[in-house]
């Protein structure tokens, strides 16, 4: 990653001129300390009482009988709907609650952190270290490089355990749960000075945590142990985190918009709905609903995808726009129809990538951990969940048979949202997003196959065009490597946010763009879709090609030609053409399982054999030139979780947690065109295949399929 005055005019260039404008401006306030003069450090218990509880002094006996319509609330239909969930894992939900009452946090939706009890808010636990208490927020991510990755800490602050306590007390009614959250958040005032540190410093992280103690508020209000001072204490700090919401929204508006401004304006939304007594109420409602129904739906796309070139930001989005529909439904406010039709065509979208077997969905795109609402059983891998919340809120219907991820249904509609009949989403043959650039061709439910092809319309995604995914039988047998840390062991983060971790071609050991920061791209590259096929012979098929690499001597093209027959057969065709004669490396990579691999030949074929728990899979590798005739002098590279400054062989499905797998690199050094070959099929057919002149040729059923390769790659 190399940051110098050609990568700065990249980056002024990608902002626009009204976004470098306003970035320029934002870090002169900080690092010349302007900003910590105009928003000077409070302790929060300094603020005036009517700035929350407004000129009236708002009392807790007069919220309770005053309190707007919320979509939760801790009765007895809940507790009621909650038991008759299928496959709720009640032992661990107490379990994890008790755990995290005694600072063990669940983090990520996965592993748990030591936190501390009482619970040190600054924490990392990774590294050991606490990042500072009292510095200005605006100057507090300058100490990064010391105090490591900022959202293992940010991960406690966003209190996501909260969820557990909840679903426990409504189960039971036991005070303890609402003792302990009064307790966290009195620490939580104590040791969090108003713009002090670093859960001052993300707007984001602010929204999800007043919306987590809002939906706190309406469980636990009716309960003896929360008293006057716990509502006070939370009305003064849901106060300060909507201000300072306000306060500095352009920072997400202009310089980030994607999920953060999402979250910033559904907090000021809600804040200001709930609590209009509060001084500025009415302005931050205003405010965030504005930007809820035009700034913030710009970030849809118009075939149902999302802005940020990921499946789980794209599923965080939807969950923020869930509780937005949700609150206008309560508050007798709703949002408008074109709000719906965004969210409808979101989940028809997503539902076009998911595995049937489990709710996963590829590991498409940056995977930070982010799961708003963890109130399932459900891995956090699972879209389910939230596809499932989508089918009501737009055709009160479910989208799958009873399951844990009903649950989702019940905080956000009540116990009737579970006797709603199933109505599926549409699985169909051929899926084509042009608009978003990924693609899904179908074998099955849990068979299919992804390929990434459409230039990036926006700054956020990986270097990873022409990309392919497969499932077989619900496996993941070619994927995507994912994120692991953002701040924290930059090699992997530049690894598999790079091209080298991705299932497609790499040029000289470089990216299809060029990293200018951990999280900005320069060049953002083009790609285009050259054919889409379906055929009648049961071999359709996606051709498409990228330009990242035309900036390198000989402007080389990369295009891509995906084909699905049957029965778990995927033929995957690369060409790369150059207009000029320049040597080059040329690698394919396919990262693979974690599963043993044996490696055999087939009639001069390179075999992998991947041991999947449901049976053998095969690839079959080779290189040919302009001729047809096969390239001698190439080289292939198997790797599985190799560390240090040039890793390989890694995935991470959950935020800071690597895996290793087996990375397969086939490449050659040359000057002239050569066509990559990739035949995925299970190891049991015996698949009889062959080139001959220009045509592919699989013998497969007693028929013979042919993929002409002049037709797609001249």
């Amino acid at each position: 990653m190399r940051y110098n005055f050609s990568n700065l005019l990249r980056e002024i260039n990608s902002l626009g001129f009204k976004g470098a404008l306003f970035r320029i401006n934002y870090e002169l306030l900080n690092r010349s300390g302007l900003r910590k003069i105009v928003q000077p450090i409070k302790r929060c218990t300094d603020l005036s009482k009517d700035y929350y509880l407004g000129k009236q002094l708002i009392t807790l006996e007069w919220f309770r009988k005053n309190r707007k319509r919320f979509f939760v609330k801790g009765d007895s239909k809940l507790s009621s709907g909650f038991k008759n969930i299928n496959n709720i894992d009640l032992d661990s939900i107490i379990k994890e609650s008790q755990l995290s009452a005694n600072g063990q946090i669940k983090c990520f939706s996965r592993r748990y952190g030591d936190y501390g009890n009482p619970i040190d808010w600054h924490l990392n636990q990774k590294r050991n270290i606490s990042w500072p208490k009292e510095v200005h927020w605006s100057r507090i991510l300058q100490l990064e490089p010391k105090y490591g990755d900022c959202k293992l800490t940010w991960e406690v602050n966003r209190f996501p355990h909260i969820y557990n306590w909840i679903r426990v007390y409504v189960l039971n009614k036991d005070s303890q749960w609402v003792q302990e959250f009064n307790e966290q958040i009195e620490s939580w005032e104590e040791n969090n000075f108003y713009r002090a540190g670093l859960n001052w410093n993300s707007g984001q992280e602010l929204a999800i945590r007043a919306l987590t103690w809002i939906l706190a508020l309406y469980v636990f209000m009716d309960d003896s142990n929360f008293q006057e001072e716990d509502f006070q204490r939370l009305m003064r700090l849901l106060y300060l985190h909507a201000e300072h919401i306000y306060t500095n929204i352009n920072f997400a508006r202009i310089a980030v918009h994607n999920n953060h401004l999402i979250g910033e304006a559904l907090a000021l939304y809600t804040v200001g709905a709930y609590f209009p007594w509060m001084k500025g109420a009415s302005k931050w409602k205003k405010k965030g609903r504005e930007l809820l129904e035009n700034d913030c739906l710009n970030q849809f796309y118009e075939d149902g995808g999302y802005c940020q070139c990921s499946h789980n930001y794209h599923r965080l989005a939807l969950h923020y726009y869930l509780w937005v529909c949700r609150i206008g439904e309560c508050l007798g406010e709703p949002f408008p129809k074109k709000v719906y039709d965004i969210l409808e065509k979101s989940g028809e979208y997503l539902a076009s990538f998911i595995n049937e077997k489990d709710g996963r969905v590829p590991n498409w795109g940056a995977n930070d951990g982010a799961l708003f609402c963890p109130w399932t059983s459900c891995d956090y891998s699972d879209f389910r969940p939230v596809l499932n919340s989508l089918r009501y809120l737009t055709k009160k219907k479910r989208a799958f048979p009873d399951g844990p991820w009903d649950e989702e249904l019940l905080w956000l509609w009540g116990p009737e949202a579970l006797k709603a009949p199933v109505e599926k989403y549409k699985s169909e043959k051929m899926n084509i997003f042009p608009a978003s650039g990924i693609h899904c061709i179908r074998q099955g439910n849990s068979d299919f196959a992804t390929l990434r092809c459409g230039s990036m319309r926006d700054r956020f995604g990986q270097a990873d065009q022409l990309h392919i995914d497969i499932w077989w039988k619900g496996y993941n047998i070619a994927q995507d490597g994912g994120s692991y840390f953002y701040n924290d062991e930059m090699q992997y983060h530049r690894y598999l946010v790079g091209t080298r971790s991705h299932n497609t071609i790499n040029i000289d050991n470089l990216d299809q763009m060029i990293l200018l920061r951990r999280f900005k791209w320069g060049e953002r590259v083009k790609a285009k879709l050259i054919y889409t096929e379906e055929d009648e012979n049961n071999l359709d098929g996606i051709v498409g090609e990228q330009y990242g690499y035309c900036r390198l001597p000989g402007k080389l093209t990369h295009r891509r030609g995906l084909w699905s027959l049957s029965n778990g057969i995927y033929i995957v065709v690369d060409k790369i053409i150059q207009k000029e004669n320049i040597p080059h490396k040329i690698v394919l990579q396919w990262l693979l399982g974690p599963w043993e691999i044996n490696l055999k030949t087939k009639n001069n074929w390179q075999e992998i054999v991947q041991n999947i728990p449901c049976g053998k899979y095969s690839l079959y590798l080779n290189i040919f030139n302009e001729q047809m005739d096969i390239v001698k002098e190439k080289d292939l590279s198997v790797v599985k979780g190799r560390e240090g400054e040039n890793p390989r062989g890694w995935v991470s499905r959950y935020y800071g947690e690597r895996n290793a797998v087996n990375s397969i690199e086939l490449g050659v050094n040359t000057e002239k065109p050569v066509f990559f070959i990739s035949i995925f099929a299970p190891s049991e057919l015996g698949l009889n295949f062959s080139l001959e002149n220009s045509e592919l040729i699989i013998n497969f059923e007693q028929k013979l399929r042919k993929i002409n390769l002049d037709k797609y790659f001249n």
